[in-house]
């Protein structure tokens, strides 16, 4: 079993973050994991190699299976994650507007969307998943991976620009956020920058904003448990603790402790394969 994040080919890392793989095998006499998955500030693809992964709304009070190979744009609630007892698959996450500059599909067609990846990328995904499924090890998955991706990035048609990179500033410091002087350095109205920003990161970039302090808030607290929400909350930018809590009722659904005691319960950590790891 493996629970590893894994940086991608230099030669893809300005369009792909990171490749998270993982396998986890379950006593089948035990109930299916459950992951807890908040709202967080991510697009990217999943391929399952292993298992079928089923995604739960319930806020929308949606329930559904996930296509082997899909695409997925900014999430809008929160989820819960069901998986079989044997599940292994790779999470692929992409820098803040890179799915649009490989697919061209404005990003607000995908918020909180899981499409099938051969609607995007075509037959080219029957081909990789059949390489991941008989790959020899682990180490060879990002490794195909890299090719495939590296492939689409010379085909694409949107190259990058300067504009490209506001996304992971803001991803990076999101308390530094603001968006006249964004606008203004972009030399854009701050209609036209809104209106561009929705377009490859599919919400503004204010609300993107607040997911990544959020999210920020919740790693921070789930890897520094000794850490009172407090300290936490003015750390990432909170002018108090209620506004945090606030956020928290809204990106994950519940309070603030009763998240991180479900975080414990996730999958990974059941089977004590995440020690030291961040952000899974």
């Amino acid at each position: 079993m493996i629970c590893k994040r894994i940086a991608p080919a230099a030669s893809v890392s300005s369009h792909v973050k990171e490749y998270l793989l993982l396998h986890m095998i379950f006593d089948r006499d035990a109930p299916a994991p459950v992951k807890a998955y908040p709202t967080n500030p991510e697009e990217g693809m999943t391929f399952q190699i292993v298992g079928n992964l089923y995604a739960e709304c319930p806020e929308l009070k949606l329930f559904e299976k996930r296509p082997k190979t899909y695409v997925f744009g900014q999430p809008d609630y929160r989820q819960n994650f069901h998986l079989t007892h044997e599940f292994m698959f790779v999470h692929v996450r992409f820098q803040p507007g890179a799915l649009f500059q490989l697919s061209g599909i404005p990003m607000n067609e995908l918020v909180h969307q899981g499409v099938d990846a051969t609607t995007i990328f075509g037959k080219d995904i029957d081909e990789v998943d059949d390489r991941l499924a008989n790959a020899p090890d682990y180490a060879t998955i990002p490794e195909i991976l890299d090719a495939f991706f590296l492939k689409q990035i010379l085909r694409s048609k949107q190259k990058s620009q300067p504009f490209d990179k506001i996304g992971r500033l803001i991803l990076t410091s999101p308390q530094r956020f603001d968006l006249a002087i964004m606008a203004d350095h972009a030399c854009l109205s701050i209609r036209q920058f809104e209106n561009r920003f929705v377009r490859q990161i599919g919400i503004t970039p204010k609300y993107f904003a607040r997911i990544c302090r959020f999210y920020q808030a919740y790693e921070m607290k789930e890897f520094n448990p000794g850490l009172d929400w407090l300290t936490v909350a003015l750390h990432t930018g909170y002018s108090d603790y209620q506004h945090l809590v606030k956020d928290f009722k809204q990106f994950a659904g519940t309070a603030p402790n009763t998240l991180i005691e479900q975080s414990t319960q996730n999958p990974e950590r059941r089977l004590n394969i995440a020690t030291g790891f961040r952000g899974v």
